[in-house]
C-alpha cells in the first residue's frame, strides 16, 4: 500500500510544472505529469517541493501512527541526532571537553586553600611551605590545562549527522534507545542529493558501535536514472522506498514502453524493482513495525 499522504504533498508549482521534477528538463517534467496523472493529482493543486521538516513531519506521523495502531514498542521521531543512539552516543562526546579546570575542582582547592591559610599562622617557615604548595598546586594545574587544551586541539570533531526520521527502541527503561532505521528524506533527487544520502550511509557504518541500522531513502522522485544514483547497488544505502511505487510503475511504463530512446531507463526501473532495491512504502511500514 502506497503512503496515503503521498498525493497531498504533490502539486504544481507556480510556472505549472510538477513539483517532482526538474523543471529545465523535458523527460523529468513528462514523467512528473504522467505519475500525477495516475495519482487523480488536481490540475489546480498549487505547491512547492515539501523539502525538510514538513516531509519528515508527515511521513514521521504516518509510521508513528501504524506503529502505535500495531501495538508496537518502536519509537518514530524526525529530526534526531545520531549521537541520541546507544550505538552512536560517542559521536561528538569531545564537543562538551573543555581545557579548563571544572568549577567544582576550582571551588574545592580555593577551600582547602582558604584551610591552610587560617591554621598555619606560624611559625614563619611552615607558613612560606604551605604557601609554597599552594603555589606548585596552582603550577602543576596551569600546566595540565595547557597540555589538555593542546591535546584537544589535535583531536579531530565529528560533525553531529542528523537523520530526517528514526526508529528506535528501547532495550531497557533505563537505556538509551538503539536505531534500528534511520532515514533520508529526499522528495525529488538531484546528484547532489544523492551523494548526500549516500554520505550519511557510509558515515554511519563507520561509526557505529553495535548493530548497524537499516538505512534508506524515502522519495518522491520519477525519474528511474536518478533513482538509480542511490538504488544502484553502492552498499551505503540499503534501498530507496518510493511513496507510491505502483503508480509510479505504472507511468514510467506509459511513456517509456514501446519508445526505443527509453529502453534502457525502462530496463533501469524493472530492474531496480525486481532486485527490490526500489521498494514500495508498504515495505517501509512493515519494516518498522517488525524491528
Amino acid at each position: 500500500m502506497p503512503a496515503t499522504f503521498a498525493k497531498d504533498l504533490c502539486g504544481y508549482r507556480a510556472h505549472g510544472k510538477p513539483n517532482t521534477s526538474d523543471a529545465s528538463e523535458a523527460f523529468s517534467v513528462e514523467l512528473g505529469q504522467a505519475l500525477f496523472e495516475v495519482l487523480g493529482v488536481d490540475p489546480g493543486a498549487h505547491g512547492d517541493e515539501p523539502t525538510g521538516g514538513p516531509f519528515a513531519d508527515r511521513v514521521a506521523a504516518d509510521l508513528r501512527s501504524r506503529a502505535e495502531d500495531a501495538g508496537s514498542s518502536t519509537v518514530v521521531t524526525p529530526e534526531m541526532s545520531l549521537n541520541m543512539f546507544e550505538q552512536y552516543k560517542h559521536v561528538g562526546a569531545l564537543r562538551g571537553m573543555k581545557p579548563d579546570a571544572s568549577r567544582e575542582l576550582r571551588r574545592a582547592l580555593d577551600r582547602a586553600y582558604a584551610l591552610i591559610r587560617r591554621k598555619i599562622v606560624s611559625p614563619p617557615r611552615d607558613l612560606a611551605r604551605a604557601e609554597e604548595l599552594i603555589l606548585n598546586v596552582e603550577t602543576a594545574l596551569s600546566e595540565e590545562i595547557e597540555r589538555r587544551r593542546l591535546l584537544l586541539e589535535q583531536v579531530g570533531v565529528e560533525s553531529l549527522l542528523k537523520l530526517d526520521v528514526t526508529a528506535s527502541r528501547y532495550r531497557t527503561p533505563t537505556s538509551d534507545p538503539e536505531l534500528l532505521v534511520g532515514l533520508s528524506l529526499k522528495w525529488s533527487l538531484r546528484t547532489d542529493r544523492a551523494q548526500d544520502c549516500r554520505s550519511q550511509g557510509a558515515k554511519m557504518a563507520a561509526l557505529r558501535r553495535g548493530p548497524m541500522p537499516h538505512f534508506a531513502a524515502v522519495t518522491m522522485e520519477p525519474r528511474p536514472y536518478m533513482l538509480n544514483l542511490l538504488a544502484g547497488g553502492s552498499g551505503d544505502v540499503d534501498c530507496v522506498y518510493h511513496l507510491d511505487l505502483p503508480a509510479l510503475t505504472t507511468a514510467v511504463e506509459a511513456v517509456c514502453a514501446g519508445r526505443p530512446l527509453r529502453r534502457t531507463t525502462l530496463e533501469t526501473f524493472r530492474r531496480m524493482v525486481a532486485q527490490r532495491r526500489v521498494q514500495d512504502y508498504d515495505e517501509l511500514v512493515a519494516r518498522v513495525l517488525q524491528v
